[in-house]
Formats: structure tokens, sequence, C-alpha cells
């Protein structure tokens, strides 16, 4: 059996077990996610430059990405991968250039209501 039809098997047995297991298991994961992110914040303050500090979080993602892609496969890490960079991008959009984005649209969409309007 390969690792990704473990992590599914996993996946199935997870949604079946009871709620003292889960929680088990949950507080586990977030007891090893707040480990990790405290190790990554004392890491980057050894780190004073800040394209320094950039390169080496791109690092950590792709040792990520090499630890995920045999547990779940290439495909859904690389949409995993997509779906956190959309969340962070969402979080830093410019005002100014949404809105000018969305007033560029709503022009559009008039222009192109008037354009193929009907005699009146």
């Amino acid at each position: 059996m390969s690792q990704r039809e473990k992590y599914l098997v996993e996946r199935i047995d997870r949604s079946r077990e009871n709620a003292t297991s889960q929680q088990a298991r949950s507080s586990r994961a977030t007891f090893l996610r707040m480990t990790a992110r405290r190790t990554v914040h004392s890491l980057m303050q050894d780190v004073t430059d800040l394209r320094e500090q950039a390169a080496l979080l791109g690092d950590l993602i792709d040792i990520a990405a090499e630890f995920r892609w045999p547990l779940i496969g290439r495909v859904e890490t690389a949409t995993a991968l997509n779906s956190v960079a959309a969340d962070v991008c969402a979080i830093y959009r410019l005002p100014k250039v949404v809105k000018n984005a969305a007033a560029e649209q709503a022009f559009a969409r008039l222009t192109a209501a008037n354009d193929g309007g009907g005699d009146d």
C-alpha cells in the first residue's frame, strides 16, 4: 500500500472515530503546530536581512512540500499550497487596486449593457 493510500484510509478511519480520539488527535496537532510556529519565529529572529528571511521561508515551503507530496500526492499538495497562497494574497491586497478593478468591472458591465440594449 502506498503512502497516499495509507493517508486516504486514515482519513476515512478518522471520520468514524469517537470524540475522545478526535480531541486527542486535535490537541496533538495543535501542540505540534504551535511548536513549529515557535521554532520558525525563533530562527527568523536570528536572521536580520529581510531578503534572507524570505529565502529561508521559501526553502521551508519547499521542505514542507517534499514531506507532504508522498503522503497525499503532488496535485493535492500543489492545490493546498495554492490555497494558502490565495488566502495570503486576499489578506494583503491593496485597497486602491481592488477598488479600481471593481470600478473597471462595473464600468465594463454598464458599457456592455448600453451597447447591447434595444431601442427605447
